[in-house]
């Protein structure tokens, strides 16, 4: 993972609130959505923000198959994986609401010695690690996800989850999105992955 600089200032100006919750209206987006920081950058291109939206709620809302839990691993996963502050601080929040523990969350950090995870959240774990670190996922990962991931749409629904939020992390770390005001960095206990900042 490169270092690359942190700011409170991205790289491209955010909208004002009130202009972000007009575009974002104007596309669909949640108001909660479109006041974020990440948001207010990309709805200076609000037909891109609605797409990539629309994506994020077609992984998380009702037409979804995969659990909350397996999806957030997944995500915090990416955010550890790619250096990812802005992300990772988000779905903390997110995880916690869906019923995750912080010593769970914590252990995604090392998932592979953490005794917390059943056999489908490390398959998919493995999944997470390969399909970042290669661009792809190896047969014998295959397999063993295959072999935990109940169905198809199952299976096509991890890919995708870990391909949308690694380029959610990318678009995040090279526009460099600040955190929202009085959030903490890497929570529980601020520990970043090595070469994240």
């Amino acid at each position: 993972m490169s270092e690359y600089p942190t700011s409170s200032v991205p790289r491209i100006a955010m909208l004002s609130e009130a202009q972000a919750l007009e575009r974002g209206r104007q596309q669909g987006i949640d108001d909660y959505i479109s006041r974020m920081n990440l948001f207010r950058v990309l709805l200076h291109r609000p037909a891109l923000a609605g797409q990539l939206n629309g994506t994020i709620m077609a992984l998380v809302g009702g037409e979804k198959v995969l659990g909350d839990r397996l999806r957030e691993l997944i995500i915090m996963r990416v955010s550890w994986l790619t250096g990812c502050d802005y992300e990772w601080v988000q779905h903390w929040q997110a995880s916690l609401y869906f019923g995750l523990t912080a010593s769970e969350l914590a252990a995604v950090r090392d998932w592979r010695d953490a005794p917390v995870f059943d056999s489908q959240e490390r398959a998919a774990l493995a999944a997470t690690d390969e399909l970042v670190q290669t661009g792809t996922i190896g047969p014998e990962c295959w397999r063993a996800l295959s072999a935990e991931v109940e169905d198809d749409e199952r299976l096509l629904e991890v890919v995708a989850c870990i391909a949308n939020w690694h380029m959610f992390a990318l678009l995040l770390r090279a526009l460099e999105v600040p955190l929202e005001p009085g959030l903490a960095s890497w929570p529980p206990d601020g520990k970043a992955p090595v070469g994240s900042a």
